[in-house]
């Protein structure tokens, strides 16, 4: 498979050049052939490394590679380097351990980042030749625990009420903040619904990627209103919706998963709320 990133290539010259670096593979969505690539796509590339230190210390070597528009994090010794090139082109560089591939293949296992798709782009020492093929598949994410449902049902209401009196004071960017835990959970939630929903098998892996793919119809349709302006009768519709959304989502995941999920008391914080905009709405 050939890929296809404006940086690919410098990358490729200058690992050759490293004496230190003994592999270079790329993941995501550039080799995973799975219909998802564009003209933005990320190059991630993996660099196994027997020093990783050096790499990190000083990574004035990405300026090498192309003109650095942004580099996160900087003057940080953690093993990556997030980085947007000129003209849009993104890379993220992952430092991996020499040992640490050694003992995935010692193991013959394919980690989950490989099982969703690998391309070996560089492989001085023939290091990648025992590794398994990847299945491009994405493995189902583990079933969530009756506690960390309960948990994320529990944080989407108490910021449910945040949003409403913040909306009634006029408070615009602090409901915008806070609405945006309202909408993890709720992504949480989509999630978790379409799993069951769908044996397992519904790819949810990534912020929200794809969701027109794997969310059910209505749920989707709700989703587009939810997402308000800057102006209280609309940021009040895009809470009640949001709302009625996660509350059907919640109480159809809870009964597939068997789970006591306190819908009564859900109803009474929908209804304060209902009222208090009913209120706002009064008040000249």
């Amino acid at each position: 498979m050939r890929v296809k990133h404006p940086i690919y290539e410098p990358l490729l010259r200058w690992a050759r050049s490293q004496p230190a670096i003994r592999a270079v593979v790329i993941t995501g969505s550039l080799a995973r052939a799975d219909g998802s690539v564009d003209q933005y796509s990320d190059l991630d590339a993996q660099i196994i490394s027997r020093d990783i230190t050096s790499y990190i210390a000083d990574d004035s070597w990405l300026d090498g590679l192309g003109k650095v528009w942004i580099r996160f994090p900087m003057n940080d010794d953690l093993p990556y380097r997030l980085v947007w090139f000129a003209e849009g082109h993104k890379v993220d560089f992952q430092f991996i351990a020499l040992d640490e591939i050694r003992a995935d293949l010692r193991e013959g296992r394919l980690n989950e980042e490989y099982q969703r798709g690998y391309i070996v782009a560089l492989d001085k020492d023939g290091l990648y030749r025992s590794m398994p093929p990847s299945p491009r598949s994405f493995p189902p994410p583990p079933e969530p625990e009756a506690a960390e449902i309960l948990a994320v049902i529990n944080e989407f209401w108490f910021e449910a009420i945040h949003v409403a009196q913040f909306i009634r004071r006029r408070e615009f960017w602090v409901v915008k903040w806070r609405d945006w835990t309202m909408k993890r959970n709720l992504l949480r939630l989509l999630e978790w619904h379409a799993q069951a929903r769908g044996d397992g098998q519904a790819n949810t892996w990534l912020l929200g990627k794809r969701i027109n793919d794997w969310a059910d119809a209505e749920a989707l349709e709700n989703v587009k209103a939810i997402w308000r302006p800057w102006e209280a009768e609309a940021l009040w519709r895009g809470l009640l919706t949001q709302m009625a959304l996660f509350r059907r989502l919640s109480r159809e995941l809870c009964i597939a998963r068997e789970i006591a999920c306190d819908d009564d008391r859900h109803q009474e914080i929908q209804g304060y709320i209902r009222r208090m905009k009913d209120e706002d709405r009064a008040e000249p």
